[in-house]
Protein backbone atom coordinates (compact mmCIF):
# COMPACT_ATOMS: atom_id res chain seq x y z
CA UNK A 1 0.00 0.00 0.00
CA UNK A 2 1.38 3.47 -1.00
CA UNK A 3 1.21 6.47 1.32
CA UNK A 4 -0.32 9.65 -0.07
CA UNK A 5 3.02 12.05 -1.06
CA UNK A 6 1.33 14.96 0.94
CA UNK A 7 0.45 12.69 4.00
CA UNK A 8 4.57 11.70 4.07
CA UNK A 9 5.75 15.22 3.81
CA UNK A 10 2.76 16.26 6.52
CA UNK A 11 4.33 13.36 8.67
CA UNK A 12 8.03 14.21 8.23
CA UNK A 13 7.62 18.17 8.92
CA UNK A 14 5.09 18.20 12.11
CA UNK A 15 7.99 15.39 13.54
CA UNK A 16 10.70 18.51 12.22
CA UNK A 17 8.99 20.94 14.11
CA UNK A 18 8.08 18.94 17.48
CA UNK A 19 11.83 17.78 17.67
CA UNK A 20 12.64 21.79 17.13
CA UNK A 21 10.26 22.68 19.88
CA UNK A 22 11.69 20.28 22.26
CA UNK A 23 14.16 22.08 24.67
CA UNK A 24 17.66 21.46 24.29
CA UNK A 25 20.03 20.09 27.21
CA UNK A 26 22.58 22.08 27.79
CA UNK A 27 26.08 21.24 26.88
CA UNK A 28 27.72 19.09 29.20
CA UNK A 29 30.79 20.68 31.02
CA UNK A 30 34.39 18.87 30.01
CA UNK A 31 35.72 16.30 32.60
CA UNK A 32 39.30 16.64 33.83
CA UNK A 33 40.25 14.03 31.53
CA UNK A 34 39.03 16.33 28.45
CA UNK A 35 40.97 19.08 29.98
CA UNK A 36 43.96 17.21 29.95
CA UNK A 37 43.50 16.10 26.38
CA UNK A 38 42.45 19.46 24.46
CA UNK A 39 44.18 22.30 26.49
CA UNK A 40 46.86 23.67 24.26
CA UNK A 41 48.81 25.88 26.61
CA UNK A 42 52.25 24.71 28.26
CA UNK A 43 51.86 26.12 31.41
CA UNK A 44 47.89 26.67 32.92
CA UNK A 45 46.58 27.67 36.37
CA UNK A 46 43.05 27.55 37.72
CA UNK A 47 41.91 28.54 41.27
CA UNK A 48 39.18 29.59 43.51
CA UNK A 49 40.17 32.56 45.67
CA UNK A 50 37.15 32.49 47.73
CA UNK A 51 38.72 28.93 48.90
CA UNK A 52 41.90 29.06 47.70
CA UNK A 53 41.78 25.82 46.15
CA UNK A 54 43.77 24.81 43.01
CA UNK A 55 41.28 23.56 40.03
CA UNK A 56 43.69 22.82 37.63
CA UNK A 57 47.43 22.96 37.18
CA UNK A 58 50.32 22.28 34.38
CA UNK A 59 53.50 23.34 35.03
CA UNK A 60 52.70 26.12 36.58
CA UNK A 61 56.69 26.41 37.76
CA UNK A 62 57.80 26.39 34.23
CA UNK A 63 59.54 29.42 32.84
CA UNK A 64 57.73 31.41 29.93
CA UNK A 65 57.68 34.54 27.67
CA UNK A 66 55.05 36.74 29.41
CA UNK A 67 53.96 39.02 26.03
CA UNK A 68 51.89 41.92 27.06
CA UNK A 69 50.85 40.43 30.70
CA UNK A 70 54.03 42.29 31.99
CA UNK A 71 51.80 45.70 31.61
CA UNK A 72 50.17 44.27 34.52
CA UNK A 73 53.34 44.51 36.41
CA UNK A 74 54.25 47.95 34.47
CA UNK A 75 50.74 49.13 35.91
CA UNK A 76 51.52 47.84 39.70
CA UNK A 77 54.66 49.60 39.84
CA UNK A 78 54.08 52.95 38.23
CA UNK A 79 50.80 52.55 40.82
CA UNK A 80 52.98 52.23 43.56
CA UNK A 81 54.94 55.21 43.17
CA UNK A 82 52.47 57.84 42.01
CA UNK A 83 48.76 56.25 42.10
CA UNK A 84 46.60 57.51 39.47
CA UNK A 85 47.79 61.28 40.08
CA UNK A 86 49.30 63.98 37.88
CA UNK A 87 50.55 64.32 34.44
CA UNK A 88 53.34 62.89 31.92
CA UNK A 89 54.53 64.88 29.15
CA UNK A 90 55.60 62.19 26.42
CA UNK A 91 59.21 62.37 25.55
CA UNK A 92 60.38 61.75 21.89
CA UNK A 93 61.84 58.24 23.43
CA UNK A 94 58.64 56.65 24.22
CA UNK A 95 57.31 56.83 20.79
CA UNK A 96 60.21 54.83 19.73
CA UNK A 97 58.91 51.06 20.37
CA UNK A 98 56.88 49.68 17.79
CA UNK A 99 54.14 48.49 17.22
CA UNK A 100 51.93 51.01 19.08
CA UNK A 101 48.34 50.70 19.40
CA UNK A 102 47.41 54.00 20.47
CA UNK A 103 50.13 56.09 18.92
CA UNK A 104 51.62 59.15 21.17
CA UNK A 105 53.33 62.42 20.06
CA UNK A 106 56.32 63.57 21.47
CA UNK A 107 55.42 67.24 23.84
CA UNK A 108 51.66 66.10 24.62
CA UNK A 109 50.58 65.64 28.19
CA UNK A 110 48.29 63.38 29.43
CA UNK A 111 47.07 62.46 32.67
CA UNK A 112 48.67 59.75 34.09
CA UNK A 113 44.80 57.39 34.35
CA UNK A 114 44.67 57.76 31.12
CA UNK A 115 48.40 55.99 30.10
CA UNK A 116 46.76 53.49 33.03
CA UNK A 117 43.43 52.81 31.14
CA UNK A 118 45.98 52.92 27.74
CA UNK A 119 47.76 49.74 28.80
CA UNK A 120 45.00 48.23 30.57
CA UNK A 121 42.80 47.93 28.05
CA UNK A 122 44.69 49.18 24.77
CA UNK A 123 47.60 47.28 25.55
CA UNK A 124 49.63 50.41 24.26
CA UNK A 125 53.86 50.31 24.10
CA UNK A 126 53.84 53.95 24.08
CA UNK A 127 52.19 54.25 26.94
CA UNK A 128 54.21 51.54 28.84
CA UNK A 129 57.20 53.25 27.98
CA UNK A 130 56.39 56.98 29.23
CA UNK A 131 54.76 55.58 32.88
CA UNK A 132 58.51 53.75 33.43
CA UNK A 133 60.48 56.89 32.27
CA UNK A 134 58.22 59.34 34.23
CA UNK A 135 57.67 56.60 37.90
CA UNK A 136 61.62 56.02 37.96
CA UNK A 137 63.11 58.69 36.06
CA UNK A 138 64.20 56.08 33.25
CA UNK A 139 63.16 52.91 32.35
CA UNK A 140 65.95 50.75 33.17
CA UNK A 141 65.39 51.84 36.83
CA UNK A 142 62.19 50.73 36.16
CA UNK A 143 62.68 47.57 34.66
CA UNK A 144 64.71 47.33 38.33
CA UNK A 145 62.05 48.56 40.33
CA UNK A 146 59.35 45.89 38.43
CA UNK A 147 62.16 43.05 39.55
CA UNK A 148 61.98 44.05 42.92
CA UNK A 149 58.33 44.18 43.15
CA UNK A 150 58.33 40.67 41.50
CA UNK A 151 60.59 39.76 44.93
CA UNK A 152 58.02 41.29 47.06
CA UNK A 153 55.15 39.88 45.53
CA UNK A 154 57.08 36.29 46.08
CA UNK A 155 57.77 35.98 42.23
CA UNK A 156 60.85 33.78 42.65
CA UNK A 157 61.08 32.16 39.12
CA UNK A 158 60.25 36.05 37.14
CA UNK A 159 62.29 38.31 35.69
CA UNK A 160 61.45 41.59 33.86
CA UNK A 161 63.28 43.07 31.35
CA UNK A 162 61.24 46.12 29.85
CA UNK A 163 57.55 47.75 30.57
CA UNK A 164 56.14 46.80 27.51
CA UNK A 165 56.55 42.61 27.30
CA UNK A 166 58.00 42.76 23.44
CA UNK A 167 60.75 40.48 22.81
CA UNK A 168 64.34 41.52 22.93
CA UNK A 169 65.21 40.71 26.56
CA UNK A 170 65.08 37.37 28.69
CA UNK A 171 62.01 38.05 30.37
CA UNK A 172 60.13 34.78 31.80
CA UNK A 173 57.62 34.06 34.22
CA UNK A 174 55.34 31.02 35.72
CA UNK A 175 51.80 30.48 35.64
CA UNK A 176 52.05 29.96 39.52
CA UNK A 177 53.95 33.67 39.33
CA UNK A 178 51.62 35.11 37.22
CA UNK A 179 48.79 34.62 39.62
CA UNK A 180 50.67 36.14 41.99
CA UNK A 181 50.50 39.06 40.44
CA UNK A 182 47.68 39.45 38.89
CA UNK A 183 45.76 38.95 42.48
CA UNK A 184 47.50 41.81 43.16
CA UNK A 185 46.54 43.90 40.44
CA UNK A 186 42.91 42.85 40.94
CA UNK A 187 43.10 44.07 44.79
CA UNK A 188 43.66 48.04 43.15
CA UNK A 189 39.74 48.49 42.28
CA UNK A 190 40.82 51.14 39.45
CA UNK A 191 42.37 48.61 37.68
CA UNK A 192 39.97 45.69 38.18
CA UNK A 193 37.64 47.77 36.71
CA UNK A 194 39.71 49.31 33.42
CA UNK A 195 40.43 45.31 33.32
CA UNK A 196 36.87 44.79 32.60
CA UNK A 197 36.39 47.85 30.15
CA UNK A 198 35.46 46.76 26.50
CA UNK A 199 35.72 50.02 24.54
CA UNK A 200 37.33 53.24 25.81
CA UNK A 201 37.60 56.51 23.93
CA UNK A 202 41.03 58.11 24.71
CA UNK A 203 41.75 61.77 23.62
CA UNK A 204 45.74 62.48 22.67
CA UNK A 205 47.09 65.01 20.43
CA UNK A 206 46.52 62.84 17.56
CA UNK A 207 42.40 63.36 18.28
CA UNK A 208 40.30 61.08 19.91
CA UNK A 209 41.66 57.20 19.61
CA UNK A 210 38.91 54.29 20.01
CA UNK A 211 40.51 51.87 22.22
CA UNK A 212 38.49 48.25 22.21
CA UNK A 213 40.01 45.36 24.69
CA UNK A 214 42.09 42.66 23.62
CA UNK A 215 39.88 40.47 25.39
CA UNK A 216 37.89 38.38 22.96
CA UNK A 217 35.47 37.13 25.45
CA UNK A 218 34.06 40.19 27.34
CA UNK A 219 30.54 40.14 26.39
CA UNK A 220 30.66 36.89 24.66
CA UNK A 221 31.53 34.19 27.45
CA UNK A 222 29.50 34.37 30.21
CA UNK A 223 30.79 36.09 33.78
CA UNK A 224 33.55 37.27 32.21
CA UNK A 225 35.60 39.73 33.70
CA UNK A 226 38.82 41.79 34.11
CA UNK A 227 41.56 40.18 32.09
CA UNK A 228 45.42 40.97 30.48
CA UNK A 229 46.15 39.43 27.22
CA UNK A 230 49.70 39.12 25.86
CA UNK A 231 50.92 37.38 22.17
CA UNK A 232 54.19 37.65 20.73
CA UNK A 233 55.79 35.30 18.22
CA UNK A 234 57.99 33.91 20.88
CA UNK A 235 55.70 33.64 23.84
CA UNK A 236 52.59 32.77 21.66
CA UNK A 237 49.18 33.40 23.66
CA UNK A 238 49.44 34.38 27.34
CA UNK A 239 46.75 35.60 29.36
CA UNK A 240 45.77 36.01 32.90
CA UNK A 241 41.90 36.13 33.42
CA UNK A 242 38.55 36.44 35.90
CA UNK A 243 35.23 34.99 35.61
CA UNK A 244 32.25 35.00 37.76
CA UNK A 245 28.74 33.17 38.01
CA UNK A 246 26.48 33.21 40.76
CA UNK A 247 28.45 35.50 42.82
CA UNK A 248 31.69 32.94 42.69
CA UNK A 249 34.98 34.04 40.92
CA UNK A 250 37.72 32.34 39.12
CA UNK A 251 40.92 33.00 38.03
CA UNK A 252 43.29 31.78 35.71
CA UNK A 253 46.64 32.24 34.20
CA UNK A 254 48.15 30.75 31.27
CA UNK A 255 51.01 30.70 29.26
CA UNK A 256 52.24 29.58 25.76
CA UNK A 257 49.38 28.45 24.25
CA UNK A 258 48.28 28.08 21.10
CA UNK A 259 44.26 29.47 21.51
CA UNK A 260 43.77 31.21 24.56
CA UNK A 261 39.82 31.92 23.73
CA UNK A 262 39.76 28.01 23.24
CA UNK A 263 41.54 26.93 26.30
CA UNK A 264 40.12 29.96 28.36
CA UNK A 265 36.56 28.66 28.10
CA UNK A 266 37.32 25.25 28.77
CA UNK A 267 39.38 25.75 31.97
CA UNK A 268 36.59 28.26 32.99
CA UNK A 269 33.76 25.27 32.31
CA UNK A 270 35.68 22.96 33.63
CA UNK A 271 36.46 25.43 37.01
CA UNK A 272 32.90 26.56 37.73
CA UNK A 273 31.46 22.80 37.37
CA UNK A 274 33.88 21.54 39.91
CA UNK A 275 33.74 23.97 42.73
CA UNK A 276 33.63 23.12 46.21
CA UNK A 277 31.05 24.41 48.26
CA UNK A 278 31.43 28.58 49.28
CA UNK A 279 32.25 28.57 53.95
CA UNK A 280 29.63 29.12 55.71
CA UNK A 281 30.03 32.02 57.42
CA UNK A 282 30.79 32.05 61.34
CA UNK A 283 27.21 33.17 63.08
CA UNK A 284 27.84 34.23 66.17
CA UNK A 285 26.39 32.16 69.77
CA UNK A 286 23.31 33.46 71.55
CA UNK A 287 23.99 34.80 74.89
CA UNK A 288 22.84 32.18 77.38
CA UNK A 289 20.47 33.50 80.51
CA UNK A 290 23.67 33.03 82.85
CA UNK A 291 25.78 35.73 80.45
CA UNK A 292 22.84 37.63 79.59
CA UNK A 293 24.27 40.73 80.92
CA UNK A 294 27.35 40.20 79.64
CA UNK A 295 29.28 42.61 76.94
CA UNK A 296 28.48 40.86 73.44
CA UNK A 297 31.98 40.08 71.48
CA UNK A 298 30.72 41.71 68.15
CA UNK A 299 28.20 44.89 68.05
CA UNK A 300 24.84 44.38 66.54
CA UNK A 301 25.39 45.81 63.24
CA UNK A 302 23.18 49.27 62.28
CA UNK A 303 20.68 48.62 59.07
CA UNK A 304 23.35 50.24 56.73
CA UNK A 305 26.30 47.92 57.88
CA UNK A 306 23.95 44.93 56.92
CA UNK A 307 23.62 46.20 53.99
CA UNK A 308 27.54 46.46 53.41
CA UNK A 309 27.60 43.21 54.93
CA UNK A 310 25.39 41.09 52.50
CA UNK A 311 26.53 39.12 49.60
CA UNK A 312 26.03 40.92 46.54
CA UNK A 313 24.66 40.41 43.39
CA UNK A 314 26.13 39.76 40.27
CA UNK A 315 24.88 42.13 37.59
CA UNK A 316 25.83 42.38 33.86
CA UNK A 317 25.53 46.16 31.99
CA UNK A 318 23.01 46.37 29.31
CA UNK A 319 22.77 49.18 26.55
CA UNK A 320 21.36 51.93 27.93
CA UNK A 321 21.93 51.35 31.87
CA UNK A 322 23.18 53.86 33.87
CA UNK A 323 24.06 53.80 37.75
CA UNK A 324 20.72 55.40 38.65
CA UNK A 325 18.91 53.25 36.88
CA UNK A 326 20.59 49.97 38.10
CA UNK A 327 20.05 51.64 41.78
CA UNK A 328 16.42 52.45 41.08
CA UNK A 329 15.54 48.33 39.55
CA UNK A 330 17.22 47.04 43.37
CA UNK A 331 15.76 49.91 45.66
CA UNK A 332 19.14 50.86 46.69
CA UNK A 333 21.23 54.24 46.21
CA UNK A 334 24.04 55.18 43.44
CA UNK A 335 26.59 55.16 46.37
CA UNK A 336 26.14 51.88 47.45
CA UNK A 337 26.60 51.07 44.28
CA UNK A 338 30.25 52.48 43.85
CA UNK A 339 31.35 51.15 47.61
CA UNK A 340 31.06 47.82 46.01
CA UNK A 341 32.19 48.94 42.56
CA UNK A 342 35.09 51.95 43.02
CA UNK A 343 35.28 53.81 39.53
CA UNK A 344 36.98 56.34 38.03
CA UNK A 345 34.47 57.67 35.84
CA UNK A 346 31.01 56.17 37.02
CA UNK A 347 29.16 57.40 33.96
CA UNK A 348 31.41 55.10 31.93
CA UNK A 349 29.28 52.17 31.81
CA UNK A 350 30.18 49.44 29.07
CA UNK A 351 27.20 46.49 28.09
CA UNK A 352 28.34 43.15 29.81
CA UNK A 353 30.49 44.86 32.30
CA UNK A 354 29.76 43.22 35.79
CA UNK A 355 28.29 45.22 38.55
CA UNK A 356 28.58 43.56 42.25
CA UNK A 357 25.13 45.27 43.53
CA UNK A 358 24.48 44.89 47.45
CA UNK A 359 21.49 43.34 48.65
CA UNK A 360 18.74 46.19 50.26
CA UNK A 361 18.22 44.30 53.96
CA UNK A 362 15.05 42.73 54.26
CA UNK A 363 13.04 44.26 57.19
CA UNK A 364 12.92 43.13 60.13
Amino acid sequence: MKFPRFLIFTTLLTCSLLEAALPVPPPKPPTLEQVQADLLAKAALLVDPLTGDVLYARNIDAPYPPASTVKLMTAVVAYEKNRAQGMITIAPEDTRVEPSTVPLRAGETLPISELYRSIIIGSDNDSAMALARASSGSVNQFVADMNAEAAKLGMTDSRFGNPHGLPGTSQRTTARDLMKLFNYFLSIPSFRQMAQTQVYNLRTAIGVQRMRNHNKLLGSYPGMGPAKTGWTYEARHTFAASATRDGRELRLTLLKSANKWQDTRLLFDYGFANLSPAPQPKLSSTLSPQNANSEPSTPTPAPEEILIQSEPLIYSVRRGDSLTTIAKRYGIGVEDILLFNPMDDPDLLVPGQTLRIPQKPKAR
